[in-house]
Formats: C-alpha cells, structure tokens, sequence
C-alpha cells in the first residue's frame, strides 16, 4: 500500500513539474517574436511550436480538474498571461462580415507553379486553379511562386489569365529564368485598378525569395501592395521521407530526417528576420497605406510576422475564425501566408479559402472604399 502511494506522489510530482515546463515553454513561445534568430535561435523553434505547446497547457488543466483543481490554476494563469500569443493564433469568436458589391476585392495565392511538375498526380489542377479564379474573380491577385513561359511544350499563363480575368495589369518579377528565357518563376501582383509605380524590394534570391510593390489608383486613392515570398526551407522531400520512415519504423530514418529538418528550418529562421527587416524599411518609407500579402514561410510567433505586421491589422485576425491554416503538408495547421492592412483601410471581410489547389491555401479579403 505505503509502495503504491509513494508510486503515485512521484508521478503526481512528475506531472507537476512537467506542467510547469510546458507553462514555462508556453511563456517563452509567446515572446520568442521579440528575438532576432540571428542572435538566438533556439526560442524560434518554440516559436513555431505554439499551437502544440497550447494544447499540452490544455491538456493539463482538463487533467487537474479532477486530480488536483487547485494545480489546474497553473494553467489557466500562464495562458491568461499569453493571451496576446493565443489571440494571433487562434480566432475563438467570428467577426460579422458587411460585403458590399462595391468593395474592392483583394487575393494572395502561392500557385506553386500551377503545379508545372503534377506534384498533385493531378493533371487538371492548373485548370482548376483557372477556373476556382474565375469564379472568385478579386479585383487584385497576389501570386506567389508563380510561373509563366512563351514556351508552347508548356503554358502561358499571363495570357490566359489576363482574358477571363478583371485583373488585367500587371506587376511581374522573376527571380529564376530557363529554356533560354521561355520559362521564368517568381511573383506577380495583378490589378483591375490602373498601376502607377512598380517597385522592387532587393533580396537574398539565392532561394527564389522576392518581394516587391505596386502602386495602385484605387478609386481616386492610391494604395502600394507588397508582394513577398519570403525564404522557403525546402522541406518538402524531407516531409515525404519522414512520413515514409515513420511508416517502415525505420528510426535511423526518422533522426536523419528531423535532423536534416531542423538544420533547414534553423537556416530559414535566420534569413526570414533578415529579409523582414529590409521589407519594414520599405513599408515605413511608403507615402501610401499599405496592404501586405504573400507567403511569409513563417507563422504568427515568428520575429518576421512581428516585424513586418508592426503598426498593421491581420485580416485574420480581424476577420477570421479558428486557426486560419493555410499550409497543406506533412505538418497541417500552420498560418504561414498573411495579409496585413494599413489601420486607414476599412476591412469588411476576410476567409481562409478551403480550397487545395496548391500546398497553400488562398486568402480573400474585401475593402470598403467611400
């Protein structure tokens, strides 16, 4: 008996003091915005880990709630104390929407090529994707990862789209050319609104990041949208391995994976805070408000999200609901593609789309404009 009591105290202990690790990790998640990567790294990665960290929290109070209730207040205190962390990640409450015919529709898609190589196994995919934008129809179109090409073995996109679509300017950089300057990968920005200046924001491009802005006459207004890509980790085939050991058991598999994994993600981390802060020079300077779309590679407790979203309202976060996954993959539910808005810009409604066209999902958000 005196065995089984002593047996129970110790894993009460353990579990006490495991809660108070995860309120700990919870802490530092919820603040590892405020530090450069380049100067620490490890709290990122706690960062990345916020939802997961959230839910161990959870888990905890539901479980002292009938152990010990008293200890359930380690919980409910630590995310009282990081509700701002909670409050970007997850949207417990929906916004009312007020769509008017007359407000200005906004949309930022990573296309990822139009799926040029059938990474789906899904031969129609480029044309569902024409068609879902033909339906959708937004009065300006933020791609990312986007492809066009005057080689006729492939497709021209810019020339099919500008036909069915209002969208018809354009704003288009490339950071990759082949087939002797047929094919070209980058971003495009696409309006329904006459572009008065087009703008580059100089990057590392060592890895097809790009952002650049587009002056807009919005109804007698001009609004500059970034456009941004932010460094990717490549991850992908990493994923797909892992997923492939985890199903073989193969463990040596699994720890060269994740290694592999975490030394990409650590160099992505370092590059993103770089590249936000030569973004935010950009957005400060602007003599417009701003709008800024794209694939940021990282999610709402990154360092980058805080600096480029400083002074700026997250269309989700305004408009959303739930956690606003935008990356299908291995590792769902994580928000990597934002819109951010000028606070001067009236917001009116905003969605997630539940759409997989690509490995991103898109965003549409609508402004109402006197």
């Amino acid at each position: 008996m005196r065995r089984r009591l002593n047996l129970r105290r110790s894993i009460k202990r353990l579990l006490l003091f495991t809660n108070i690790g995860a309120a700990l990790a919870l802490f530092i998640s919820v603040f590892s915005h405020l530090i450069d990567p380049n100067t620490l790294l490890w709290p990122a990665f706690l960062g990345l880990s916020f939802l997961p960290i959230l839910l161990v929290n959870v888990v905890f109070i539901l479980f002292w709630l009938f152990a010990k209730p008293k200890l359930g207040f380690i919980g409910l205190i630590s995310i009282a104390l990081c509700w701002s962390g909670v409050r970007k990640h997850l949207v417990l409450w929906p916004s009312l929407s007020e769509n008017n015919p007359s407000d200005v529709s906004i949309m930022t898609f990573n296309v990822r090529l139009f799926d040029l190589y059938n990474w789906g196994g899904n031969k129609e995919t480029r044309n569902d994707i024409f068609r879902y934008l033909d339906e959708k129809n937004p009065d300006i179109l933020c791609f990312q990862e986007f492809f066009n090409t005057n080689d006729p073995a492939y497709f021209n996109t810019l020339d099919t789209m500008v036909q069915f679509l209002s969208a018809e300017k354009v704003h288009d950089h490339y950071t990759a050319v082949l087939h002797y300057g047929k094919s070209k990968f980058g971003i495009a920005t696409l309006s329904r609104f006459p572009i008065i200046y087009r703008g580059h924001v100089p990057l590392d491009t060592a890895a097809n990041n790009v952002a650049i802005f587009t002056d807009l006459k919005v109804n007698g207004d001009t609004i500059r949208v970034f456009n941004i890509h932010l460094a990717s980790v490549y991850i992908s085939g990493i994923e797909n391995d892992l997923s492939k050991h985890i199903e073989t058991n193969d463990q040596d598999g699994q720890i060269r994976d994740i290694e592999l994994m975490t030394k990409k993600l650590s160099g992505g981390f370092k590059r993103r805070a770089k590249q936000s802060q030569v973004i935010r020079r950009y957005i400060e300077a602007s003599p417009h408000p701003v709008i800024v779309c794209g694939d940021l590679n990282d999610t709402p407790g990154s360092y980058a999200y805080a600096h480029l979203s400083e002074g700026l309202i997250d269309a989700f976060v305004a408009q959303g609901f739930g956690a606003g996954s935008t990356y299908i993959g291995l590792f769902p539910g994580l928000r990597i593609d934002f819109m951010l808005l000028d606070p001067s810009l009236s917001l009116t409604s905003f969605s997630t789309e539940r759409v997989a066209l690509s490995d991103h999902r898109p965003l549409i958000s609508t402004l109402h404009q006197e």
